[in-house]
């Protein structure tokens, strides 16, 4: 290798003059380009096998989910939750709490007001945040005995406001039509065998000026959430009973229900529903 050099002490005259490298330093320089190559060739790879896993996962999640296999019946996912029921509360009080979940459950609760039914209230994980104020009285049902026997026992964070617990399937709601000032659902729909049918029941016993609360968890409305929903659903009924991925926009209205307001939040996958009875009555002008 050559290089010209300008000499020192020359003022304003270039003089070439020939540098000849050492071997040692050819050599050198040499394995420094040899070395920038093989950098440039390990980012490539790197690059190809980045590329190759995110459209292999894309390609996953967005393709049609695993073949169904049947379903856990209602008399499953029952026993589900009464193996559960003991555990419930430990197994997820620390992903609700750092998901927003317990802030939505008071936010939505303390909307309840006069003699509220709710409805697959579990171990009653809402007890607490009902404004005893504003609140007559609070039935809650189940199709669970293990987990109303958990309610049972939580009965002082109503106080003074009663508690009643029934054991009652949500599909056939066993009050008079018109009985309750507020009905109460947090993530209950998901789990419902029938969750239209349940959804009309809610319908059916809410005073005509009262409200149907929601608080659920469902369809998500960015395209890779929903399909990772999708993929994870038979696993995720199979192990706490309920359906991650269903439409619940779609099923309230199906029911009937008006939805007066409604928030979502995690990617649209939480659902937070203020429901009347009826679209109110437009003003006559």
């Amino acid at each position: 290798a050559q290089l010209f050099c300008r000499p020192r002490g020359v003022e304003g005259i270039a003089i070439p003059r020939i540098v000849r490298r050492s071997p040692s330093a050819q050599r050198s320089s040499g394995a420094c380009t040899m070395a920038n190559a093989a950098k440039g060739v390990g980012l490539a790879v790197g690059g190809a096998v980045v590329s190759c896993a995110l459209a292999y996962g894309a390609a996953r999640v967005f393709s049609s989910p695993p073949a169904p296999k049947p379903c856990p019946t209602e008399r499953q996912r029952r026993d589900t939750f009464d193996g559960l029921a003991k555990k419930w509360d430990a197994t997820i009080r620390f992903d609700e709490m750092m998901g927003g979940i317990t802030r939505a459950r008071r936010r939505m609760v303390q909307r309840a007001e006069g003699d509220v039914l709710e409805v697959a209230i579990g171990s009653a994980r809402n007890l607490s945040y009902y404004h005893t104020g504003r609140v007559t009285s609070v039935t809650g049902i189940d199709f669970s005995r293990a987990m109303l026997e958990v309610a049972d026992g939580k009965r002082a964070e109503l106080a003074p406001t009663p508690l009643k617990l029934k054991l009652c399937s949500s599909h056939k709601i066993d009050f008079p039509d018109n009985s309750f000032d507020t009905v109460v659902d947090t993530f209950g729909v998901c789990s419902f065998e029938s969750p239209v049918e349940a959804l009309r029941e809610m319908r059916r016993v809410v005073k005509d000026d009262g409200q149907v609360l929601l608080l659920e968890h469902g369809a998500a409305s960015w395209e890779l959430v929903q399909g990772l929903l999708n993929r994870t659903a038979q696993r995720h009924v199979e192990r706490f009973g309920c359906y991650p991925n269903r439409d619940i926009g779609r099923l309230v209205r199906e029911a009937g229900l008006y939805v007066a307001v409604e928030e979502r939040k995690h990617f649209g996958s939480t659902y937070l529903l203020v429901c009347k009875k009826s679209a109110p009555a437009e003003d006559d002008e």
